[in-house]
């Protein structure tokens, strides 16, 4: 048997927030529990095909329980879950992020956009993790930009030295002297990797962004010029809810407990 909320959820899930007030304010100033007069009410009350279908049906749906609330009362109940379904989707928002070619059948936000805009909106923190850096520019300057307005910037990456041959160049020196000189900068140590039976190591794969523990950036994108023009790579943007501060502690505690290593080098 359907509930009274699955039959409000049905109504109001996805619905734009203007038409779902609009037809609260219906139902508040109706009176009387007339079925044809309300079907007819909301229906003819938005433009939209999809929509009066779906006022059709949650008229239907309405009508059909055991105990129908009254006009008034169903008003209350759309304004409350409307609400509850507005804050939770204010808590957390995902977006795909794209490289590579485009089609019709999904809008997908450009990889170097997605990450930019993370670095452009931190006011207090950046975490980068990488496994490659190669003229990455257009990323680079934006979080070198970041440094000078008083983010913290922190960047862990693979290292030439402990790759064994995955990365055959600095990919610090490759941030750049000015980003090297404001950033804290890790690396994963040899002696913490784990190994295969044969005795070949781990790589540090990750690619990721996380700014202030509320918006994170997982990818398959490196920080390279190919990952972000070139290649087909594919991720998420997460705005809000507690994933972006879980993985900024995970890299914390990765820290202070010795698993990777900072260096120094200006």
């Amino acid at each position: 048997m359907t509930s009274i909320s699955d039959v409000v959820l049905h109504l109001a899930d996805d619905l734009p927030a203007e038409h779902a007030t609009h037809l609260a304010d219906l139902l508040r100033a109706e009176r009387r529990l007339d079925w044809e007069q309300l079907s007819y009410l909301l229906r003819t009350a938005i433009p939209n095909l999809d929509t009066q279908e779906r006022v059709r049906r949650f008229i239907g749906e309405w009508q059909s329980l055991p105990q129908p609330p009254t006009p008034g009362e169903m008003s209350l109940l759309l304004d409350s879950v409307c609400a509850a379904l507005a804050h939770q989707r204010q808590k957390q928002k995902i977006e795909l992020t794209w490289t590579g070619p485009r089609s019709q059948q999904v809008s997908l936000r450009r990889t170097d956009q997605a990450l930019i805009e993370l670095i452009n909106g931190a006011r207090k923190r950046i975490l980068i993790v990488s496994f490659a850096v190669y003229k990455a520019r257009n990323v680079l300057i934006p979080l070198e930009k970041a440094a000078d307005r008083g983010v913290e910037i922190t960047v862990i990456l693979e290292s030439a030295e402990v790759s064994e041959g995955k990365i055959a160049y600095s990919t610090i020196r490759a941030l750049g002297a000015g980003l090297r000189e404001k950033s804290r900068i890790f690396i994963w140590p040899h002696a913490k990797r784990a190994t295969t039976p044969d005795g070949k190591i781990g790589s540090l794969h990750a690619k990721i962004g996380v700014a202030d523990g509320d918006h994170l950036y997982l990818s398959s994108a490196n920080l390279t010029d190919y990952a972000m023009n070139v290649n087909m790579e594919m991720g998420v943007l997460i705005h809000g809810g507690e994933l972006p501060g879980r993985i900024e502690q995970h890299f914390a505690e990765l820290v202070s407990n010795g698993t990777l290593a900072e260096i120094a080098e200006g």
